[in-house]
């Protein structure tokens, strides 16, 4: 015998069926997360570079200070070099058995100060993050403040329509059911 036409659809209806919902709960959920994550890792990346500035400040000034400290020293314990260089430098003098390799041209116009020989290396700071490199669109609209909060919003929307049940098909069996319900509870009189 040949099934009915009501057998044969129930028979044919797909194994799986893809709900579109959860397409946009996905895209609200990378959009929201976007919007979260990118500005927090951009304050991360400045608050590191802050950090590296600091440490590299520090890291110069601790070695300026040991450079005038072995100096003090140096001048304290009276070393012979230290002594010689200071005589040619402060009072313009050398001992008679020692020979200048270069005669300044007017002695008035030389610097007599230590200071600038002791001076460490400048100071290579690094680079700013956000100077480094070029953002891309997703970060300028993230980092903005209106179109994040557009991005916030449409995201959050997304998720609540992805969230919101599928749609039934009327020919559908659970629009059948939800039908066959409705009539039972409305002749029940609930």
């Amino acid at each position: 015998m040949m099934p009915t036409t009501t057998a044969a659809a129930r028979t044919l209806r797909p194994l799986v069926r893809l709900d579109p919902g959860w397409l946009f709960l996905i895209v609200g959920v990378a959009v929201v997360a976007c919007t979260v994550l990118i500005p927090a890792q951009r304050s991360l990346n400045n608050a590191r570079w802050e950090r590296d500035r600091a440490m590299a400040i520090e890291r110069h000034r601790v070695e300026r200070l040991e450079r005038y400290a072995a100096y003090l020293d140096a001048l304290g314990r009276g070393d012979e070099s230290v002594l010689l260089s200071l005589a040619a430098t402060q009072l313009n003098m050398s001992p008679e058995d020692r020979v200048p390799l270069t005669l300044p041209d007017d002695p008035a116009l030389t610097s007599a100060s230590v200071f600038p020989a002791l001076e460490p290396p400048p100071l290579d700071l690094p680079v700013r993050p956000e100077k480094a490199r070029s953002s891309s669109l997703l970060e300028r609209l993230t980092i903005g403040d209106t179109s994040r909060l557009w991005l916030m919003a449409l995201g959050l929307i997304s998720i609540v329509w992805g969230l919101l049940p599928a749609s039934m098909r009327a020919g559908s069996a659970g629009a059948r059911d939800l039908e066959s319900e409705t009539a039972r509870v409305g002749a029940s009189g609930e």
